[in-house]
């Protein structure tokens, strides 16, 4: 009966605190107005966001082949209108980045030929390559180091060696906003920051275009980018100086974009810490009756 009694304690225990742990009202959400590929001076694909059907629904490749995206996490019907997606880490997943960080993340990745041996298909190591995403400016409000980004990935199957992406991310512990373009190494589990800024919006910008663009087919490094965009006019491009390789082991990149959060181990509120103070004496004294009894 003690048992019983117990284990029905436990069970509204992991309840309350998962409960404790979720907090929308402090999920990341964007939008994101336009997302498109360039290979070789050509465009390869665009999305304007404007068919109000969500992602893994995507636009036609250039050449009319049909398009699709692989979702990391979920997107609502009601998400595309309006030429918008809107982003929401609180529909997202657990994941964890290059250092081993947890966060939570939505991902729409452009589903493209990942084939080593295919170099006419595909985002390949023989193609020069320009990747561009317009996001509406908006406050982060997450809960650490909310952000969102544009990014080329080797990612397969599940399978991840580098990361390269621009994100405007919100710091949380100096309360500052920045533009960084990084490099995740997940062989190396390390994240290496190839350039950074301040977000300094111009006045009347109600929007950022971020962009990566290998310009050199021939072992050309990737570059990243941003330029603030103000009714509908994009501005002045800054190119950050520092360039990444990609390509190690693999002749395939695909294109992203995402927004995510980071969390926080929860600090229960004044009922859940004391129904976990209930729950810890009463596991004790189970114990205690079960080390008698043997």
């Amino acid at each position: 009966m003690r048992n019983g009694f117990l284990l029905s304690a436990l069970s509204a225990l992991l309840a309350v605190a998962a409960a404790t742990w979720s907090d929308p009202s402090r999920a990341t959400v964007v939008s994101i107005d336009e997302f498109t590929v360039t290979r070789n001076g050509t465009g390869f694909f665009s999305d304007t966001f404007s068919d109000g059907l969500e992602p893994p629904s995507a636009p036609n490749f250039a050449g009319g082949v049909a398009a699709s995206y692989f979702v990391s996490g979920t997107i609502p019907s009601t998400a595309e209108s309006g030429g918008l997606l809107q982003l929401d880490s609180a529909n997202g997943v657990a994941t964890a980045n290059a250092a081993g960080t947890g966060r939570v993340e939505t991902r729409v990745r452009l589903s493209t030929n990942i084939d080593n041996l295919n170099l006419d298909a595909g985002l390949k190591v023989n193609d020069t390559l320009s990747l561009a995403g317009i996001f509406n400016l908006s406050t982060l409000t997450g809960v650490l180091n909310p952000q969102y980004s544009v990014r080329f990935t080797d990612a397969a199957s599940g399978d991840v060696h580098q990361t390269i992406q621009v994100q405007v991310v919100h710091i949380t512990a100096t309360g500052l906003s920045q533009i960084r373009y990084i490099l995740q190494d997940f062989d190396a589990d390390t994240i290496t920051v190839l350039g950074t800024t301040l977000l300094g919006a111009p006045v009347g910008a109600d929007g950022i275009l971020l962009g990566i663009d290998r310009l050199n087919a021939s072992g050309g490094d990737f570059f990243g980018s941003f330029a603030f965009v103000t009714g509908g006019m994009v501005g002045a491009r800054t190119t950050f100086a520092q360039g990444a390789q990609m390509f190690q082991g693999e002749n395939f990149v695909r294109a992203e974009f995402n927004v995510s959060d980071g969390f926080l181990t929860p600090v229960p509120e004044p009922s859940t810490a004391a129904l976990m103070l209930v729950m810890l004496g009463a596991m004790g004294a189970l114990g205690i009756a079960r080390r008698r009894k043997q």
